[in-house]
């Protein structure tokens, strides 16, 4: 009818959450002024050859977030887990975040590998309904190393809990071990992250280029067709001025290194 105004029906507009701005917020530093415990700079070291491309003084600094990114039975998880089982070994305060593991998976590891039973697990799928808090909650009672099992679980965990983007979780994750290496939890720890990553079917890196880029270190594990050749080496790594491969072989129960092929 003409002259009526017909109200349309539809989906209704996204309302996006604003803040105003507080410049005064914003705090500008010259190196000469930013001061940090003596602590951040004693590295942690497997002695084990991985040690020379950890970082230039040998070993895993306090403090950064490492990506570990490879194809399915490349050695991600086992390069990780015999790193944290050796600083566990020397008495520090280590956590495996399994997101990809139940209970018994991670039980059936530990039998193949009895070093790795010294690692302190939490198992995610035991909270698929308090992702966001879990992590939190884990992150904040101070660890020197935390392995995340991998980014991509936790964070389509974090999506299933909350909804919201990659992007929106990806911020969460980002922001959160950003705080906690920096010492911001409740024993001032300056954690370091040592984060799984998939590579796609096609190798490629699965995930957006930001979670890469803002990582101190990114990893490459590689594994031949043949299965027998291991190897890794790190495309970048602030905390490191070498540029070489470390091989690798996972037999006798064990994980060893060598600057040539390892040997079956």
């Amino acid at each position: 009818m003409k002259g009526i105004k017909v109200e349309r029906r539809g989906r209704p507009k996204k309302q996006v959450a604003t803040s105003e701005f507080d410049s005064a917020s914003v705090q500008l530093f010259r190196g000469s002024e930013l001061s940090f415990n003596e602590s951040l700079f004693k590295p942690m070291k497997t002695n084990t050859e991985i040690d020379l491309i950890l970082s230039t003084d040998g070993g895993l600094m306090p403090g950064i977030s490492m990506m570990i990114a490879g194809g399915p039975g490349s050695g991600k998880s086992t390069l990780v887990l015999d790193m944290l089982s050796k600083f566990t070994q020397q008495g520090l305060k280590c956590l495996l975040i399994q997101g990809e593991m139940d209970q018994i998976g991670h039980y059936k590891y530990c039998r193949r590998m009895p070093s790795f039973s010294c690692i302190q697990t939490l198992f995610l799928k035991d909270y698929m309904d308090n992702i966001k808090e879990t992590v939190e909650h884990v992150f904040d009672l101070g660890y020197d190393v935390i392995g995340i099992d991998s980014i991509a679980e936790i964070l389509d965990m974090y999506k299933d809990q909350n909804g919201g983007t990659s992007k929106q979780a990806e911020s969460w994750f980002l922001k959160l071990q950003d705080e906690v290496k920096k010492g911001r939890n409740s024993k001032g720890y300056y954690t370091s992250f040592i984060n799984i990553q998939q590579f796609t079917k096609g190798d490629e890196f699965a995930g957006s280029n930001r979670l890469k880029h803002m990582m101190e270190a990114y990893c490459c594990v590689e594994r031949s067709k043949d299965g027998l050749e291991r190897s890794l080496h790190f495309d970048k790594n602030r905390d490191c001025d070498k540029d070489f491969k470390i091989y690798f072989a996972i037999y006798q129960d064990g994980v060893h290194y060598a600057f040539n092929q390892a040997e079956e």
